[in-house]
């Protein structure tokens, strides 16, 4: 028997697999054979060497480190939660305010401007396209405190709303084209920014989706009624018994 072929053999014996030839002739080219015995004796060492080093390893994986910080109560985890829950509700209420200074200014009333300035100042399209951009904020807050993920882009749109509202502001108020009631009518938007961009940070990420045309594992693969899942070898052997 070529030493090859017997110590294909024997690697598949160490490994618990179907030997390729009979064990009864490796047995006997191993009776007559040093450097296979002694090939054979050293397998069998490292085989083992590194079942005990695999078995340390999953042993020290399992147990616990002895520097683990102690878990948080349920106190402490309960404290987040609830403060981001109360800014989310408190985000819903600047948004019914903001939709309540919007259907009072649909209805006429002078919202931060006396009754003659408020139709001097803002009348016809102006006005409407100002009551309908107020009423779509209000909504979206009060949706956004519902539903926190939405908050990532309300808080875009509202920031950088609000840093062009603050840029016309400055400027009207240093020229006297707008009343202090008026600036403080846009409060609920500013306060709407800030908790808007606060829920925004409280919503867990979310990792990315599994592509759809990965490959296949194993477990989605679809074998024959014949076949078995087996290990892989990177040699092939003979089936029908025959030596070398």
């Amino acid at each position: 028997m070529d030493c090859d072929v017997a110590r294909e053999a024997l690697s598949a014996r160490i490994d618990g697999e179907r030997e390729p030839v009979p064990a009864a002739r490796v047995d006997e080219h191993l009776a007559t054979c040093d450097d296979c015995r002694s090939w054979y004796a050293r397998a069998v060492e490292q085989t083992q060497l590194l079942r005990r080093l695999a078995g340390r390893s999953q042993v020290a994986a399992v147990a616990a480190p002895p520097d683990r910080p102690t878990p948080p109560s349920r106190t402490r985890r309960r404290l987040p939660a609830t403060a981001a829950l109360w800014r989310r509700w408190t985000l819903g209420a600047v948004g019914v305010l903001q939709l309540a200074l919007a259907v009072a200014q649909a209805l006429g009333a002078p919202v931060g401007t006396s009754a003659g300035g408020h139709h001097m100042m803002m009348s016809g399209h102006l006005l409407n396209e100002s009551t309908a951009w107020s009423a779509a904020l209000g909504a979206v807050m009060v949706a956004t405190a519902v539903r926190p993920a939405a908050a990532a882009g309300l808080a875009g749109v509202l920031s950088v709303f609000t840093a062009v509202l603050t840029g016309y502001v400055v400027s009207d108020a240093l020229s006297g084209a707008v009343s202090a009631g008026r600036i403080l009518s846009h409060l609920p938007v500013l306060a709407g920014t800030v908790l808007a961009v606060l829920v925004w940070r409280d919503a867990p990420a979310r990792g990315p989706e599994p592509r759809t045309d990965a490959a296949p594992t194993a477990d989605d693969l679809v074998l024959p009624g014949n076949a078995s899942r087996g290990r892989r070898r990177g040699h092939l052997y003979p089936t029908d018994g025959s030596a070398a």
